[in-house]
């Protein structure tokens, strides 16, 4: 597959005793696809997978990917504190024909340059489905150096990076590193966004597209057709997304938004949450960035 464009991590809705709304999973998903999103990724970070079970693993990637119906790609969210455990998360999102998947370092024990190489390569080698590496250091203890993804990105079947690290200059080495292979850097904050693009990224993976996909659509359709005024513009509300970080955990954040829009409940997995008197606080930044949230 290309990757290419913007794809929402998207929330997954949960029950009120933490199993896997599905129904509410489909309007996420539609929710996102009606917004003009490019792909969409299940059990992401914001899609809480640290804290599903298999079973419930499984239902919210058979969920999405029957309503997705080959519309876009689908990438799975595969990570967990071991390469034999991940490799079974692999095999379980090749076994639903899946697009791709995003696969975490190992979290919990930091690990060096070395064992980062060994974990993508066995990974890379084992997996039916191209694999893309996520470097999200500020949640598994451990940045991938720009010199070991020019090696991952020598691999066939190792087709991208979601960058997640907000730190720009290593981004950009990302990008001159892996020029000479097929191979996509792709955005993971999106208050980079444009910059990133203008920079050879070819596209993003956020969070808060997960809130409003359609913002988020917008800026890389513009940049796209080489109209920026109208991208730069886009952007400056785009960068307000991140913002979230200091009201709560994203996952929280947006499902409480999306619960004022009827997509899902604010559920989230315990112990995740709120403060008290966050709530007026979020929807007035929801506001500033287009979402009618009464």
């Amino acid at each position: 597959m290309e990757l290419k464009g913007v794809y929402p991590a998207m929330v997954t809705p949960l029950t009120p005793d933490e199993q896997i709304d599905k129904a509410a999973y489909r309007r996420v998903v539609r929710y996102c696809l009606d917004g003009g999103v490019h792909g969409v990724v299940v059990l992401g970070t914001t899609g809480e997978f640290p804290a599903m079970t298999d079973a419930m693993r499984q239902d919210a990637i058979e969920t999405a990917i029957d309503e997705v119906k080959g519309s876009v790609p689908v990438l799975i969210g595969c990570g967990d504190t071991s390469t034999t455990k991940t490799l079974a998360q692999v095999k379980a999102a090749a076994a639903v024909k899946a697009d791709a998947v995003l696969v975490a370092i190992p979290y919990y024990y930091p690990l060096d340059q070395a064992a980062v190489t060994r974990h993508f390569l066995a990974v890379a080698e084992a997996s039916v489905l191209p694999v893309i590496v996520y470097n999200f250091p500020q949640m598994t203890k451990t940045a991938i150096a720009p010199d070991t993804l020019a090696k991952l990105a020598a691999h066939p079947n190792i087709i991208g990076v979601k960058d997640s690290a907000g730190d720009f200059v290593a981004m950009q080495r990302y990008l001159d590193l892996t020029t000479d292979h097929a191979f996509a850097v792709m955005s993971g904050n999106p208050a980079l966004g444009l910059a990133a693009y203008l920079h050879g990224a070819k596209g993003g993976i956020y969070a808060g597209c997960s809130m409003v996909p359609k913002l988020c659509a917008d800026v890389y359709n513009a940049f796209s057709r080489g109209d920026l005024p109208a991208a730069l513009d886009l952007q400056k509300r785009a960068s307000l997304i991140p913002l979230m970080g200091g009201f709560g955990p994203a996952p929280a954040v947006i499902k409480l938004v999306l619960s004022k829009l009827g997509v899902c409940d604010a559920t989230v997995s315990a112990p995740l949450g709120l403060a008290p008197g966050q709530e007026e606080k979020i929807f007035a930044w929801a506001r500033r960035l287009g979402v009618e949230v009464q």
